[in-house]
């Protein structure tokens, strides 16, 4: 369930990141908008690769390819709204993260995943803030009407809600596994 919710988290908050960035993409034409850019293509592959490499354990070629072929995908979509520049940029940094993120989703013992995917999920949302406060500062700065931190509260409270949902989810995951253990415990002390 926790790969489930973790995929949603990416693709959710990507989609959100990429809709912000076409909105004001004539505001993000400098070193901001391929920072944005680079940031979320990144941290999105990361976590793809990770849950990839996971749920198709054993088979390295397969996750790694769907872990990058998404990445360039994401980073095509994003980067095209700024110039080609941020599109080759982002779709490089995709690559990377996208191919790490298989790797170590595939070194990963099968029962020990849980903490890596809640950090990788945690450092996604985190990366998410960071893209949220560039393009709002880009924005106070160009246009200085608009207000920065409404609109950055309001990310912040919901980002909060998206981490512990996550760490709900994670605590949920690992207490069967610990009841399961307790019980194998019990069993062999009564044999």
């Amino acid at each position: 369930m926790l790969l489930v919710i973790s995929t949603l988290l990416v693709i959710i908050y990507t989609i959100i990141c990429i809709i912000n960035i076409y909105k004001h993409k004539d505001k993000l034409k400098n070193m901001t908008g391929m920072t944005v850019v680079m940031v979320l293509v990144m941290a999105s592959g990361l976590v793809i690769g990770l849950i990839t490499g996971i749920a198709l354990k054993g088979d390295l070629t397969l996750s790694t390819i769907i872990a990058i072929s998404f990445s360039i995908v994401i980073g095509i979509i994003a980067g095209r709204a700024i110039n080609l520049l941020t599109m080759v940029e982002g779709t490089a940094a995709g690559l990377m993260g996208g191919m790490m993120g298989a790797m170590l989703g595939e070194m990963l013992p099968s029962d020990h995943f849980i903490l890596m995917l809640v950090f990788t999920d945690v450092l996604f949302i985190i990366s998410v803030l960071f893209i949220v406060l560039l393009i709002n500062s880009e924005l106070k700065r160009v246009e200085e009407w608009i207000s920065f931190y409404p609109r950055t509260v309001s990310w912040i409270v919901t980002l909060v809600i998206s981490t512990v949902i996550i760490l709900t989810f994670a605590q949920l995951e690992t207490k069967p596994a610990l009841s399961d253990s307790n019980v194998q415990e019990e069993h062999h002390h009564h044999k």
